[in-house]
């Protein structure tokens, strides 16, 4: 089997398990879901039957600035606006609850950028997926500490309108990412509010590129394979990505306002690549209670 489509497996596989994270099997006797505006949706875990489960999921609308480099297109940066839609949703597990959440991230940009000299246009598009377990600890009744491990697959496109021979350039890629955060609760003007902070960090994976030069005709039609997937690591694909966000209570909702910055680089095969993401978001949490009822034996 070629390096490729051993990424493309694992690329399915990883979506498939992915899409499964924040999936309890329910029986249709069991209850329905109920949305409730609480703030300590973390901290009340169900261990036995007919106690709630509580979700968190957190939705934000991002619109900043972009920054992007791809050297397989064009040497040159192009700007522009960039708009983003990221997705956070996080559940007790079934062992150990108090300690342990299973979280799903999906996050997308799309930016469209000209060049310095104004007569360039290009569109870029990113979406990233990702699932996995982060640990929290709680020094203090208003502080808890996360930490964890994500498996995260990306899919993009950039598209270039001077593009002759080469007018547009895939990407994928699959990484696994160190995660942390701090959430601190406090009061203001009577109103419990929430400070959050949140780092991803990819530290291994593998990434599809071309060759400096080769197109893609010869990768596909050809079946010209020339390393064009490649191992990726801090060292050749330093990538960050970074979340501060503060929720407080409007009536019966949680808005939530931010700073979201996703920074994606990559030097592999001869080519350069960044795409520099920042974003103001604003966005709403939503806490779900899911009861599960223990089955009764008939006498």
């Amino acid at each position: 089997m070629k390096p490729f489509h051993l990424l493309i497996l694992l690329s399915l596989c990883f979506i498939s398990a992915s899409a499964q994270t924040d999936t309890l099997d329910v029986e249709p006797s069991m209850g329905n879901v109920i949305g409730e505006g609480l703030n300590t949706a973390t901290d009340i875990v169900p261990a036995p039957p007919d106690v709630p489960e509580y979700r968190e999921h957190c939705w934000l609308f991002g619109l900043g600035g972009a920054n992007i480099l791809d050297t397989y297109i064009s040497p040159f940066n192009y700007k522009g606006l960039s708009y983003g839609i990221f997705h956070r949703s996080a559940r007790p597990t079934r062992w150990r609850p108090r300690r342990w959440q299973a979280v799903m991230q999906i996050a997308t940009n799309f930016s469209y950028d000209h060049s310095p000299t104004e007569d360039g246009k290009e569109f870029d598009m990113q979406l990233n997926v990702g699932g996995g377990f982060v640990c929290n600890w709680k020094p203090s009744s208003r502080l808890r500490i996360l930490a964890g491990g994500l498996i995260e697959g990306g899919v993009g496109f950039t598209y270039n309108t001077r593009g002759s021979n080469n007018p547009g350039q895939g990407r994928l890629a699959i990484d696994l990412a160190a995660t942390g955060g701090v959430e601190y609760t406090f009061n203001l003007f009577k109103t419990e509010m929430k400070a959050r902070g949140q780092i991803d960090l990819p530290l291994m994976g593998l990434m599809f590129s071309p060759q400096y030069g080769q197109s893609y005709y010869e990768i596909f039609s050809l079946g010209h394979y020339n390393k064009n997937v490649r191992f990726t690591s801090p060292f050749n694909a330093p990538s960050v990505r970074l979340l501060c966000t503060l929720d407080f209570p409007v009536r019966y909702a949680t808005l939530s306002i931010g700073y979201h910055a996703d920074i994606r680089q990559s030097h592999v095969n001869g080519l350069k690549r960044h795409a520099w993401i920042n974003q103001i978001v604003i966005g709403f949490v939503r806490h779900v209670r899911k009861v599960r009822h223990a089955k009764r034996e008939l006498e």
